[in-house]
């Protein structure tokens, strides 16, 4: 059993549950898509869609965190041969110790909510899309801040696929093992302090708990995503041998899920596989948006609290 390290979190969840609207925030972070090397094959049609859906896709998720004083993010856009796209930040940093573990947040996470800049002039984040994927399975939105045009049926929403991946970049990220979520035992992240290891790990965050109403499962084989289904989870975290950037392990690059056509009926199924940090499949012709589930998971790794004080009692 894990301390309590937020107070009053169910009530603070609960409101965040009716807050879930997106509200303006007063002063909007500022996002700085940029393109490496390997983005050279891209058109300048391409390159301008990309942009648009990163900073609509970053402005969704800062405008449910409300930040405070002005931010300025930098996420580096790839290009490679995978079948999806995955991301995250491209740093962490330490918070202190829980169950006599290091723990850590995401550099961009940290940046949003101290101001303090864990990776200092390299880039914060990276989203790295499958060139393959990019031209033959995406639709671009021509409106992502409103998301009024309908998803084509035979096309994955792209400003879907950039939401998941901030949602990576912000908190859903570790280097517990990708199939019992056993941790690695000197360091985590806020994140997997949160699971249950096991057959069949969850979550146990008590804001997630709240906002789902039972602690939700994580993808067997894929932990850092939701649910799980009877074929095996495609959807991948990278996982290469942990490299030490800034004084702290750097994080995984997370991947959106494979893409399939819908079922006939999608509106109104229950179940995790339909959030958007589901590590299952990505439905073509459907629109997937932060959810209260989600939100209790920004409560829960502590990215609601601004200043030195996510641990403020409980903490070790």
């Amino acid at each position: 059993m894990y301390p309590m390290r937020f107070p009053a979190v169910h009530a603070l969840a609960a409101a965040l549950v009716m807050l879930a609207p997106l509200c303006a925030t007063a002063y909007p972070v500022e996002f700085h898509p940029t393109f490496d090397a390997s983005a050279s094959v891209l058109t300048d049609a391409e390159r301008a869609s990309i942009v648009s859906h990163v900073l609509a896709a970053g402005r969704r998720w800062t405008n449910i965190i409300n930040v405070p004083t002005p931010r300025y993010i930098e996420i580096e856009i790839a290009i490679d041969d995978i079948p999806t796209a995955n991301g995250g930040s491209l740093a962490t940093a330490y918070v202190g110790t829980i169950d006599g573990r290091d723990t850590y947040e995401q550099g961009v996470a940290r940046e949003l909510r101290l101001n303090e800049d864990p990776n200092m002039a390299t880039p914060d984040g990276r989203i790295t899309i499958g060139l393959d994927y990019l031209r033959n399975e995406l639709w671009f939105d021509p409106d992502p801040f409103a998301r009024t045009a309908p998803v084509p049926a035979n096309r994955t929403d792209a400003m879907s696929t950039m939401l998941h991946e901030f949602g990576h970049i912000l908190a859903y990220n570790g280097w517990a093992d990708l199939t019992t979520g056993a941790p690695n035992p000197d360091y985590w992240s806020i994140f997997e302090s949160w699971f249950a290891p096991g057959t069949s790990p969850t979550f146990n965050g008590p804001a997630a708990v709240a906002a789902w109403g039972a602690p939700p499962e994580l993808t067997v084989g894929n932990i850092f995503h939701w649910a799980n289904a009877s074929q095996a989870a495609r959807a991948r975290c990278d996982v290469v041998p942990t490299v030490w950037r800034f004084g702290a392990p750097s994080p995984n690059a997370c991947s959106v899920p494979p893409s399939a056509d819908a079922p006939r009926r999608v509106d109104g199924q229950p179940g995790l596989v339909n959030q958007l940090m589901n590590g299952v499949v990505f439905y073509r012709g459907t629109r997937y948006d932060v959810s209260a589930l989600d939100i209790g998971v920004l409560v829960d790794v502590g990215l609601m609290e601004y200043g030195d004080t996510i641990f403020a009692s409980g903490f070790d």
